[in-house]
C-alpha cells in the first residue's frame, strides 16, 4: 500500500470532523475521496501531507509515519484546494523556485519547469507576474509546480477547481500515467462526473466518516444500483441513507 489511513480522528474543538477513516491507496491506482462540502475531505488530506496532525489514528505513506518521518515528502506531489501563491514571482521564477525546493539541480529544475509549464499551457505567461493572472490560469500554475519533481505519489485537493476542459483533460492524463508508472494519486473532490472513470477506487464521505468504499461498480451495488447507474446517483443514495441513520 502506498498510503494507508487507519482510524483516523481530527477534532478542532467543536466536535470531530474526521471521525476513525480508515482507507488505502494502493501501487498503480487513482483513489477518488469524494463527498460533499464539509465532509472532511480536506482535514483527512491535509493529515495525509502531514500538515496537520491526527488526534488519533495512524497514517503510513510509502512506508513512512507522517508526520514523523519527514522523507516521504520527496515522493509527494501536493495541489492543496486553494493554493497560495507568491503574487509578485513571475510564472517562471515561481517555477524554478518550487524546482529547486524540491531538490532538483539547477539544471534539472529549468528543464523540468519548462516541461511542466508547457504540458499545463503556461508557457506564454513564463515573464508575467502571478498576481496578473486569472483563476484558472493560476490553477495550471499550482498544478505544474506540483509535479515539478515527477512525484511518485500526487493528493490532489479539488484539483479541477478552475480548469477549462483542455487543462482537466492533461490532469486526468497526468493522473492515468502516474498510476500506470506504479505511483498513487489520491483525489478529493465533490466533482463526480470529474472521476467516474479516472478513479479506479473511491471512498465516500459524510460527517467524517466512510459510509462507502471499494470500486465504482461495488459503489454501485452498495446503494442498489445497476452498472447503467451513475456514482453521482450512488453518491446521493448513499449519503442521504448515511445522514438518515446519524440523524
Amino acid at each position: 500500500m502506498i498510503i494507508e489511513v487507519t482510524d483516523l480522528w481530527k477534532d478542532f474543538g467543536e466536535g470531530p470532523v474526521v471521525r476513525g477513516l480508515s482507507f488505502t491507496v494502493e501501487a498503480g491506482e487513482v483513489h477518488g475521496l469524494l463527498g460533499p462540502n464539509g465532509a472532511g475531505k480536506t482535514t483527512t488530506v491535509k493529515c495525509v501531507v502531514g500538515l496537520l496532525r491526527p488526534d488519533r489514528g495512524a497514517i503510513r505513506v510509502a512506508g513512512r509515519e507522517v508526520p514523523d518521518d519527514w522523507t516521504y515528502k520527496e515522493l509527494l506531489g501536493y495541489l492543496p484546494e486553494n493554493p497560495s501563491l507568491p503574487e509578485y514571482l513571475t510564472v517562471g521564477e515561481f517555477l524554478l523556485l518550487m524546482g529547486r525546493l524540491k531538490g532538483l539541480e539547477p539544471r534539472e529544475a529549468r528543464d523540468r519547469a519548462e516541461e511542466v509549464a508547457a504540458l499545463f499551457g503556461v508557457e506564454g505567461h513564463w515573464e508575467r507576474l502571478i498576481h496578473d493572472l486569472s483563476k484558472g490560469t493560476r490553477q495550471r500554475v499550482a498544478f505544474a509546480a506540483a509535479v515539478i519533481n515527477s512525484p511518485k505519489i500526487l493528493v490532489l485537493d479539488e484539483p479541477f477547481n478552475g480548469l477549462d476542459p483542455e487543462a482537466q483533460r492533461v490532469a486526468k492524463v497526468l493522473m492515468r500515467e502516474t498510476a500506470k508508472a506504479g505511483g498513487a494519486v489520491l483525489v478529493s473532490t465533490h466533482l463526480l462526473d470529474s472521476v467516474e472513470r479516472l478513479c479506479d477506487r473511491a471512498t465516500i464521505l459524510s460527517s467524517g466518516r466512510a459510509v462507502a468504499s471499494g470500486t465504482i461498480s461495488e459503489i454501485l451495488r452498495r446503494a442498489g444500483l445497476d452498472e447503467g447507474s451513475t456514482l453521482e446517483e450512488a453518491f446521493i443514495n448513499i449519503v442521504r441513507g448515511s445522514r438518515g441513520r446519524t440523524g
